[in-house]
């Protein structure tokens, strides 16, 4: 199955390689963002070349066990991918629905519609993390992308503002299901040393995702809103067939399941685990910096074309500018991870952090464009990698019956900031505050989340249950 990730990059490749030179339309200084893009495809694929296969083989001598592992990871990285886009492509598509005249939608409108997505993740993620651990991980899963890829063809034919809102609803819905349970699913795939490799190889995918949208958006930008997210909505006919015949379902779940049967906990114990003395500190800490990453992503994500655009930059680049963001993700998910799996996690994450907090108050002096580009990836890498990074964190810290109870608590709390951030975001901008404001803004909480990952433990661990 990874033979099949580094075809579908090889593929990539040769389809934007037109794109690159196709853009001129549009903005010269577009070409180099595209050729970014191409070269960090061409990075991954390498590294799937190089090291893909050695990954898997080494977590087992028996050669269906490896095979298992590289379908469960090559299929979770496909999924993210999708589920990204159908996350991303809001953001993406900002500037065509406030030119969407028959809508007549201002900053503050937009800003709610941005909210609208994270609501449906927070209570996605609430009810995946139960479900999950009460019923298995690859039904949740597969349920959370039917659902968020019909959310995302509702949005491509909504007629009105409030349908449009629905559609985002359900993907939110969807997306809030999918990322704990998959999280789940690559920590108990993984082994204990390896954990941080994988959840950055499969989060990865999400920088992908982010970054087709930005491409589309570049590519369909005289074709309105509508192509955007319909062009979402078409790999997951064929990706949903897929996870059907070849996802499998956790070895370790089941495991845990059978060596519990008669002491199977109900989904109040698992809640209650989570503010047990030996978990409630590092609850609280980990819903609060979930809470930050999240306001600073989804506020980056909704308004940072927009901002760019404000700070003088012409549309062409300033979409170009979410492309590199999602550049970044990529290339940071594949090093970050290795650095927390040598160094440990909480400090990684701590330098992700601030060093996106920094490049946030850097862009708000309006840098030349390609330092801006250079600012703006490493936002990508360092605020959205950390987010991944914290993902694995939690994981590894609580019992396998009860991951994706905390997972998903983790990330339904977190949520609370992903529905601020685009209105926080709007805010920022609809008050005709200074350009350099709303940098600023996003600036503060990555340094505050940085703050609170000091008092992570030091090493992710299980309590004494």
């Amino acid at each position: 199955m990874l033979k099949l990730v580094t075809l579908a990059l090889r593929y990539a490749c040769r389809r934007l390689q037109p794109l690159a030179s196709s853009v001129t339309h549009l903005d010269n200084r577009c070409q180099p963002v595209i050729q970014a893009v191409l070269c960090a495809i061409r990075a991954v694929s390498g590294w799937f070349d190089a090291t893909g296969g050695g990954l898997v083989t080494r977590l087992g001598s028996d050669p269906a066990v490896a095979r298992r592992r590289r379908v469960t990871l090559a299929l979770c990285w496909a999924v993210l991918i999708l589920e990204a886009y159908d996350i991303v492509v809001y953001g993406a598509a900002v500037p065509a629905l406030l030119g969407h005249t028959a809508w007549a939608l201002g900053e503050r409108e937009i800003g709610i519609l941005g909210s609208v997505a994270p609501v449906g993740m927070l209570f996605g993620a609430i009810l995946a993390g139960s479900f999950a651990d009460s019923r298995g991980r690859r039904p949740v899963l597969m349920n959370g992308v039917v659902v968020f890829s019909l959310g995302t063809l509702v949005c491509a034919a909504a007629p009105t503002p409030f349908i449009f809102g629905a559609g985002r609803l359900m993907v939110g819905l969807g997306a809030g299901v999918l990322l704990p349970t998959a999280a789940a699913f690559v920590a108990e795939f993984a082994p204990p040393g390896r954990r941080n490799v994988y959840q950055g190889v499969v989060f990865g995918g999400i920088g992908v995702g982010g970054a087709l949208s930005a491409s589309a958006a570049i590519a369909l930008a005289d074709n309105g809103f509508r192509a955007l997210f319909l062009v979402g909505v078409l790999p997951a006919v064929v990706l949903i067939p897929m996870l059907l015949r070849w996802l499998p379902e956790s070895q370790e779940f089941l495991d845990a399941r059978e060596g519990a049967a008669g002491l199977r906990s109900s989904r109040a114990e698992s809640w209650l685990l989570l503010i047990d003395r030996d978990y409630a500190v590092r609850t609280i800490l980990f819903w609060t910096a979930t809470f930050l990453s999240l306001l600073v992503l989804f506020g980056a994500y909704t308004w940072l074309p927009l901002l760019m655009n404000r700070a003088g930059y012409d549309l062409g680049p300033s979409l170009g500018f979410l492309l590199v963001l999602n550049v970044g993700v990529v290339v940071g998910s594949l090093t970050s991870s290795r650095l927390a799996d040598r160094f440990g996690g909480r400090w990684v994450i701590f330098g992700s952090f601030v060093s996106a907090s920094a490049a946030f108050a850097l862009l708000a002096q309006a840098p030349p464009i390609l330092a801006g580009y250079a600012l703006v990836a490493i936002v990508g890498a360092g605020a959205v990698n950390a987010q991944f990074l914290i993902y694995a964190y939690v994981a590894a810290s609580y019992p396998t019956l009860h991951r994706g109870t905390a997972m998903g608590a983790a990330l339904g709390v977190g949520r609370l900031g992903g529905v601020l951030g685009p209105v926080y975001g709007g805010w920022l901008i609809a008050e005709r505050l200074p350009m350099a404001a709303g940098f600023y803004g996003l600036a503060l909480p990555a340094l505050l989340a940085a703050a609170i990952v000091v008092g992570f433990p030091a090493t992710p661990h299980i309590g004494s249950h």
